[in-house]
């Protein structure tokens, strides 16, 4: 019952709110702003601050974007050859916390340097933030239970956290489904952040005390979960969500690469819904994006295949 109240708030800010909404274009033009700012390596995390955009690129290096400046800056992480890192979570007092293997929390400063390791009892896929709290997703579960976790208020357990719970795959083996319930969070600049799964057409919405609603979002291309795990370049539903000031929702899927484009990689579809779903049309990139940066009334700012930060209008 305790989440009536801001579901019932959210129904009527959203009804008393004027959204303008132009016509989806058939295929959205890409200018270039600056950059490139990564290269073709897996960005393997992300935590933002402002102007200030922070990317884990390759598990080894940390990126630093400022859209304000237009320019980014690269550091390498102070670890071993052979090993890595992955995710990035930035608490609201500022500190940048990752994944150093799968066993080990680590905190960073913006040097690359680990200010702070912390041994885990098990594999974990995820890290990320909730307010001054960390979430942590465990490797090692038995579907369907809670898929994300946050240590007690006194520090000797972890409680679930959000209603978002793994999924059985009874036909597939082990490490296939594990890999099936992997979680993804994007950027949010409301109270709810926007969460999913890679084979799902829905953005979980999770705000910082964990209460959680589900979206679906009609129009995405899904494939089977079978054809995802083949895949190499797998096509994503969604591939990034980022919730704008307003609650609206730009998520970049990965739609049908052209001819000879198939290696390419990013997303070729962006859209946008309202705050409970609508439809607000969706576009064919004229370039596959990767993540979305920045959303608003105008534009939106996109990290495309090539590295570079992008500008698309919104419609």
């Amino acid at each position: 019952m305790r989440a009536a109240g801001p579901i019932v708030l959210a129904v009527l800010m959203t009804a008393c709110r004027t959204t303008t909404v132009r016509q989806a274009p058939a295929v959205a033009a890409v200018t270039p702003v600056f950059g490139p700012v990564v290269g073709v390596e897996v960005i393997a995390g992300r935590a933002d601050a402002g102007d200030e955009t922070l990317l884990l690129a390759g598990g080894i290096d940390l990126v630093r974007i400022d859209l304000a400046a237009r320019r980014a800056d690269r550091v390498h992480l102070r670890m071993d050859p052979n090993e890595s890192c992955w995710q990035l979570a930035r608490l609201s007092n500022g500190s940048l916390w990752t994944l150093k293997g799968r066993r080990t929390l680590a905190r960073l400063d913006t040097r690359g340097a680990f200010a702070e390791e912390i041994p885990l009892a098990v594999p974990h896929f995820g890290v990320f933030a909730a307010g001054d709290r960390l979430v942590y997703q465990e490797a090692v579960f038995t579907a369907p239970a809670p898929a994300l976790q946050m240590v007690s208020a006194d520090g000797r357990t972890r409680v679930p956290w959000s209603g978002i719970r793994t999924r059985p795959f009874d036909h597939l083996a082990r490490a296939s489904a594990a890999a099936l319930n992997m979680i993804a969070c994007g950027v949010t600049l409301t109270a709810e952040r926007a969460c999913w799964f890679p084979d799902e057409a829905a953005l979980f919405l999770v705000d910082t005390e964990g209460r959680t609603r589900r979206v679906p979002l009609a129009g995405l291309q899904v494939v089977s979960p079978e054809t995802l795990l083949a895949s190499e370049n797998p096509a994503r539903p969604v591939r990034d969500a980022y919730v704008d000031a307003d609650g609206e929702m730009w998520v970049l899927s990965s739609g049908t690469s052209p001819p000879g484009k198939e290696d390419t990689p990013g997303g070729w579809v962006l859209a946008r819904y309202g705050p409970h779903g609508e439809p607000r049309g969706r576009s064919r990139l004229a370039e596959a994006a990767r993540l979305v940066l920045r959303a608003d009334a105008r534009r939106v700012l996109l990290v495309l295949s090539s590295g570079q930060i992008g500008e698309v209008r919104a419609w």
